[in-house]
């Protein structure tokens, strides 16, 4: 049974759609205050065309008996950045709710399904994240959703309240060898049968060995993957005519599977690469084998169709900025930014830590202090995207300024990838004014002792606290600057191209 690619497209080449993050202000400074770029403290680039750069989708496709919408390992990215070439990222689940409603304008009968791994991280902001992108899932109108490792490091309490089915409308959640509460609560359904466009479509998920031994919580029953589809299969059979495996595991193991139980139509795994392949493959002699890659970047649509020559179609779909802005996602990124704001820092757990240089460089100090001894390199900086960073942030739409995962990058004495504060480091534009924006102790480490020494005349203090605030270009290049412009928030970033828009030296 041959598995072939779309090749017309959707899309017309040369449209795009804008995600709800990109529809803020321009970004543009006071007349008076030239800047170098809108958006990054970059160059200027020229329009995205995402079509060129991704190419085009479903050419070729006739309408679909059904089609199977796949997707997995968001691992908690709800959105792309917003501060620095949206339009060229990949991703967020506004986009993913768009390409729904395109299809399903289009006549085609839809099911989604998901191989888990929505989550990431701990604590009260995962919670909440994990809350808003399952209501997101629902409204896209996933049917079948299996527990991921990341989902299952959350409290098991929070999981079943948000994962729980109504007497109106079942859970699309489902694990055959993981249980909230464990196996005799019945909190968590085996397996789903879906009944769509004449089909009856029987899903089961499971956890993979290898990656049950990263879940430590009493109040979770794992058996072994391959005891749970034997019990699992044999009443799926009965009940379904397609059935499809969300095995969140690694593809050794998704393969062992597939040699293991063949009567599996589709599986589905969350091993694989980052970007998921452009052609499908069989496995296990029947089987066909997606890869969902990571962070939601791209989803896969498997078409089912009445045709014996191409009976099945597939297409890797990167949910690029040509699909428009989601109403339903935009409004649950609102709820998502409030209820941050509502919390604050203590109530999201998060609590400063000392930052490594505060015994020889003191506290932090803000950027302004820098100017008197720093003209020049104040001005560069003032100038540059980095002297409006925060802006940035309360210009999009929602604003994400009381966001930790984007406050982190654009205000001063905070861990760019760790997402927590250090003491005397930013905590509200109203407590600490003058640590907004990505200032100059961002780079170079606190400068309150700097500072105060170059008041006095001890000179070996000086010249030892003069050497503690040096970064070298070549630090920023290997090591600094990637920590806030990587792949996710700045997907164009190459320091040779930025680096003149920033460049400062002091002797």
């Amino acid at each position: 049974m041959p598995v072939s690619e779309g090749d017309s497209p959707i899309f017309p080449a040369g449209k795009s759609g804008q995600s709800p993050a990109s529809e803020g202000k321009s970004g543009q400074s006071p007349a008076d205050e030239p800047v170098e770029d809108a958006g990054s403290g970059g160059p200027e680039k020229e329009p995205f065309d995402p079509i060129k750069v991704n190419g085009p989708i479903f050419v070729g496709w006739p309408k679909p008996k059904l089609a199977l919408v796949i997707s997995g390992r968001q691992e908690g990215y709800i959105e792309p950045c917003g501060c620095a070439g949206l339009d060229r990222m990949k991703g967020g689940m506004s986009r993913r709710h768009a390409m729904f409603k395109v299809l399903r304008e289009k006549g085609w009968p839809l099911v989604g399904i998901d191989v888990g791994g929505i989550a990431r991280g701990f604590g009260r902001q995962a919670e909440l994240k994990f809350q808003i992108m399952v209501e997101g899932m629902r409204k896209a109108g996933y049917e079948a959703i299996t527990l991921g490792r990341s989902d299952l490091r959350l409290p098991a309490a929070e999981l079943l309240s948000v994962t729980a089915g109504t007497p109106d409308e079942p859970s699309p959640f489902h694990s055959a060898n993981v249980a909230l509460f464990g196996f005799d609560a019945e909190m968590t359904a085996p397996w789903r049968v879906i009944e769509a466009a004449g089909m009856k479509i029987g899903v089961t998920g499971m956890l993979g060995k290898k990656w049950q031994a990263e879940i430590n919580n009493s109040e979770i029953e794992m058996i072994d993957p391959e005891t749970a589809l034997a019990k699992v299969l044999p009443e799926l059979k009965t009940k379904a005519d397609y059935l499809i495996l969300l095995a969140h595991a690694t593809m050794e193991e998704t393969r062992r599977l597939a040699e293991k139980f063949p009567e599996f139509d589709l599986m589905v795994t969350a091993g694989g690469a980052p970007e998921p392949p452009a052609k499908a493959v069989r496995i296990g002699g029947k089987s066909i084998l997606v890869e969902v890659g990571e962070k939601g970047m791209d989803a896969i649509v498997l078409g089912l169709f009445d045709d014996p020559r191409h009976p099945v179609r597939y297409q890797r779909v990167p949910l690029d900025s040509r699909f428009p802005a989601s109403a339903d996602m935009a409004m649950l990124m609102r709820l998502y930014q409030d209820q941050l704001k509502r919390e604050g820092l203590s109530g999201l757990g998060i609590r400063p830590v000392p930052h490594p240089q505060k015994e020889t460089n003191g506290r932090f100090v803000g950027s302004k202090e820098c100017e008197t001894c720093h003209e020049e390199v104040y001005d560069v900086w003032r100038r540059s995207g980095h002297g409006r960073a925060y802006r940035t942030l309360t210009e999009l739409d929602p604003p994400r300024n009381f966001d930790p995962e984007c406050v982190s990058c654009h205000v001063v004495g905070w861990h760019p990838t760790g997402f927590f504060p250090y003491e005397g480091g930013y905590q509200s534009l109203e407590k600490t004014p003058k640590l907004i924006n990505t200032g100059c102790e961002t780079c170079h480490g606190p400068g309150e002792n700097h500072g105060k020494a170059e008041l006095g005349n001890d000179e070996e203090l000086i010249q030892k606290l003069r050497r503690a605030m040096v970064v070298t270009k070549e630090e920023s290049k290997q090591r600094q600057c990637v920590t806030c412009h990587d792949l996710d928030n700045s997907p164009d970033f190459d320091f040779d191209t930025y680096w003149p828009h920033v460049k400062h030296y002091e002797q």
